[in-house]
């Protein structure tokens, strides 16, 4: 208990360092992920300092959102309504958002901020406070991505592995033979096709948010049209990514209309932001994230599962790119602390205090051997393994704590 008291009472305190005054392009507090370091110093830099030391001196899209879910522990209730403001306040005429940004730029050109804006407002935003511009900055938001994301069967693909976040996902890149640090044939790889179940999950999220904040706006046109498109893509989902052999939901490509058999995390996500027919959850849990042979692992849910071939807990990720961080095996926090809600959901409880307890106690053993925490660790093992002063959803632990105690 001690050791987790430690672990909150250093988040806490870190946690506040992320968390930064208006400044240059971004209007209203921001958030950076990484803690003591100058935000947006490597604007000007050819090679940005994540890919050389692996702070981050920006701000990213869902590690704003998903840091801004914990914001009331640091007395900063309205920071996920800030962060929205920001991104939004840079949005182009078409819609398009940058996925990071800094005071002085946006970086990552052509990478579309990921669909958690219209989920962050909604948990951020009371009625009260609910601008109409806001709505419809949002909708314009989304419009892009029907517009530049969608493709067969009404799903949506991502620009690039990179756009994902999950920056080596195995699944997106869809891998036909191992490759160490470049590949020949990498403008083969469909990542920029693949109709993919995280992004048309947080869609789905992202859709019954939009149609909540319509109607909270009195936009009653618009709430029925995001109610229409949430259910359309929940059909979608289920009749076109839904894995029977697997157990959970894959990438499709509309190439050849064949599925992407790959246990990535990813695959239950559509589980995570419940976009899901109920009768499909119990297999998903017993299935893959419980089973010890795929993602249940000593120190957490893996983010491959430990079945794939490919499957790897190096510090940065193999196979055709040279990427920073690595998610094809390695324990992160984010997809761990999801994990835990959505099992508390079905009443999986005890399953959800292991997961915890075990992400909790690879976090305090970091704390204890290296005075800080980091991106991503060897789920095995509980070494650190990339990115040190990383707090950004490491920040979601304190919900974990919170739900041990």
């Amino acid at each position: 208990m001690n050791n987790s008291l430690n672990l909150k009472k250093f988040l806490l305190e870190k946690g506040k360092l992320c968390i930064h005054p208006p400044a240059g392009l971004l209007k209203h507090e921001y958030v950076t992920p990484t803690y003591g370091i100058n935000p947006g110093f490597d604007d000007s830099a050819k090679v940005p300092e994540r890919s050389l030391t692996g702070h981050y001196l920006q701000m990213y899209d869902w590690d704003a959102c998903f840091f801004s879910q914990v914001s009331h522990y640091f007395g900063k209730k309205e920071l996920g309504l800030n962060v929205a403001k920001n991104f939004l306040g840079l949005q182009e005429e078409n819609g398009y958002i940058p996925r990071t940004v800094s005071p002085q730029t946006a970086w990552d050109q052509g990478d579309l901020c990921k669909p958690f804006l219209a989920q962050t407002v909604l948990r951020s935003a009371p009625e009260a406070k609910l601008e109409a511009k806001v709505v419809m900055q949002l909708h314009n938001y989304l419009e892009y991505f029907r517009k530049h994301r969608q493709g067969a069967h009404k799903l949506y693909h991502w620009r690039n592995v990179l756009e994902s976040g999950v920056d080596d996902n195995l699944a997106l890149i869809a891998p036909v033979e191992a490759a160490k640090d470049e590949n020949s044939k990498h403008t083969d790889f469909p990542d920029g096709r693949l109709l993919a179940c995280d992004l048309n999950a947080y869609l789905y999220a992202e859709f019954g948010a939009m149609s909540q904040l319509a109607g909270i706006a009195g936009h009653e046109k618009l709430k029925h049209e995001y109610a229409v498109l949430q259910t359309e893509l929940l059909e979608s989902i289920e009749a076109n990514l839904w894995n029977p052999k697997l157990g959970l939901y894959c990438n499709l490509d509309p190439e050849s209309g064949r599925q992407v058999e790959i246990r990535s995390w990813t695959g239950f996500a559509p589980l995570l932001f419940a976009a899901i027919k109920a009768e499909r959850a119990d297999e998903i849990i017993r299935k893959n994230i419980l089973a010890e042979e795929h993602f249940l692992r000593p120190c957490g849910i893996v983010s491959m599962a430990a079945s794939e071939p490919l499957q790897n807990q190096s510090v940065r990720g193999l196979y055709g790119r040279a990427i920073v961080s690595n998610w094809q095996g390695p324990l992160w926090v984010l997809p761990n602390a999801l994990v835990c809600r959505s099992l508390r959901q079905y009443d999986f409880n005890k399953e959800a205090d292991l997961i915890a307890k075990r992400v909790v106690d690879t976090l305090c053993r970091s704390l204890a051997q290296k005075n800080t925490l980091y991106e991503n660790y060897d789920a095995e093992t509980g070494k650190p393994l990339w990115a040190p002063q990383f707090i950004s959803w490491n920040s979601l632990a304190l919900e974990l704590i919170e739900s041990l105690e």
